[in-house]
């Protein structure tokens, strides 16, 4: 996995964006496909954590939360994209990963208090998150083709260059 890459992540996610609007889902899913299996669930959490550490941190439950639902996107992209890579495949990850971060996420949103501790306010929770979630998609789906798109460069560069 390169490094410069996850360099661009960090600083892409340190850039003010929309909520939703952010590299790290897709970065889950590129350390997935090519990290080291004992560690893909902490690539994504490095560049969320110094995007933390300079955007502020927020409640500890919540955090926990979103970390989880990030780590376990990057597990989404070991088991759908670490072998065999296609279109389908490809739209499968990014909306698995983006939809299981959602749900969990928002769970957490409805655990800490910010909604009524009902299943009513559960249910209000996730329909409040809905556009959020479409625009993880989005954005997940276009860092993806960013991140899979220069890893794709990188790789058919390499073996013109060791030619020459």
């Amino acid at each position: 996995m390169s490094k410069l890459l996850l360099a661009l992540v960090t600083a892409l996610h340190l850039i003010p964006h929309p909520f939703g609007i952010s590299p790290i889902g897709a970065t889950a899913l590129y350390a997935g496909a090519y990290g080291n299996l004992r560690i893909v669930w902490l690539v994504p959490l490095i560049p969320l954590f110094i995007g933390d550490v300079f955007g502020g941190f927020y409640d500890l439950t919540v955090m926990a939360f979103v970390y989880t639902g990030f780590a376990l996107s990057a597990l989404i992209g070991r088991l759908l994209l670490a072998g065999r890579r296609n279109s389908r495949r490809y739209a499968l990850a990014v909306v698995s990963a983006a939809v299981v971060f959602f749900l969990v996420s928002n769970f957490s949103i409805w655990l800490v208090g910010m909604y009524p501790p009902t299943v009513a306010g559960l249910i209000s929770c996730y329909v409040n998150g809905l556009p959020y979630l479409g625009m993880a998609i989005i954005a997940d789906a276009a860092y993806c083709l960013l991140l899979f798109g220069a890893h794709a460069m990188i790789e058919r560069e390499q073996p013109a260059a060791a030619a020459a």
